[in-house]
């Protein structure tokens, strides 16, 4: 009994302090991940802003430029998406599309730059391209960057837009498109590192939501848990086992300290018997005083 009493205040002194520790570090934790979670959406909002304005100064840099070709998406002429390149029907040698001569004379691909409209009016520039397979009425444009499945997909959008494609584009402008092309690129990284950023903090945000809700049923009990023949605690939640334990023990404390007295008035009715047995002999006459000497010996 004394051993299980020492026992459940040994557990209960060490294992609070521990258990209480652990539920504060892992609040900490979920609130330092909520809080890179929103920065991380701020500035994702804040990339897709600047990316959008970029993407509508260079299609307004792109305007009234050199012969052009309106394909529309019907049977004779259209624009298909294979692979990161453009199938075109309706653009070719017998529409104006013609090689180019190198220094030696030998016939290169023409550059061709497209643009595509938007259901919501105007077009936005999708960059250069070489018209290779040249034909009469069809040509596949490859574009002259690496491009991106982002890009693959605004492509495949809005399948019934129209297309239109120029062959030259003035130099100054060149240069500008460049630049854009280079900061959209960069753009384009920074935005997929904080997409990542995000998707990151968001699966810590989550684990740790699920650290602290099995934190919370070590503490306070998981009614769906299976109960364990000597492991109440597994269940009923920790702070009730020990809570249950302490009132046990206190019972004990109090059986013990009802069993203390029992004790105490026992050893006073055992002295005070012994003190009136002494007193008893004392009166005896003395020729019997060495035998009741030995019997009061004897008795105590």
């Amino acid at each position: 009994m004394w051993l299980t009493v020492i026992g459940l205040g040994v557990i209960s002194v060490w294992l609070l302090p521990t258990v209480g520790k652990q539920h504060n570090d892992i609040s900490v934790q979920l609130s330092d991940t909520k809080s890179k979670l929103d920065t991380a959406i701020d500035t994702q909002r804040e990339r897709t802003q600047e990316l959008s304005q970029r993407v509508h100064q260079l299609a307004r840099l792109q305007i009234g430029w050199d012969k052009r070709w309106i394909i529309q998406q019907t049977a004779n002429s259209r624009v298909d998406v294979h692979g990161g390149r453009l199938a075109v029907t309706g653009l070719g040698l017998d529409f104006g599309l013609s090689p180019v001569l190198d220094d030696d004379g030998q016939p290169m691909p023409p550059a061709v730059h497209a643009f595509k409209t938007i259901p919501e009016g105007g077009m936005f520039y999708v960059g250069e391209f070489r018209a290779e397979q040249l034909d009469a009425t069809t040509c596949t444009l490859v574009p002259v960057w690496q491009v991106t499945q982002d890009e693959v997909d605004v492509w495949l959008s809005s399948p019934e837009s129209a297309w239109r494609f120029r062959t030259l584009v003035p130099s100054p402008k060149r240069l500008q498109i460049d630049q854009l092309h280079v900061h959209l690129q960069k753009l384009m990284g920074t935005y997929a590192e904080t997409a990542a950023n995000i998707a990151q903090q968001v699966a810590l945000r989550q684990q740790a939501e699920n650290q602290l809700t099995i934190r919370k049923q070590e503490l306070l009990g998981n009614p769906d848990a299976d109960r364990t023949l000597g492991r109440p605690e597994y269940s009923q939640g920790l702070l009730r086992t020990i809570s249950a334990d302490e009132e046990i023990r206190n019972e004990l404390q109090v059986q013990i300290d009802v069993l203390r007295r029992r004790m105490k008035e026992a050893s006073e009715k055992q002295e005070e018997l012994l003190r009136r047995v002494r007193e008893s002999s004392e009166q005896l006459p003395s020729a019997d005083n060495g035998q009741i000497t030995q019997s009061g010996s004897a008795v105590q």
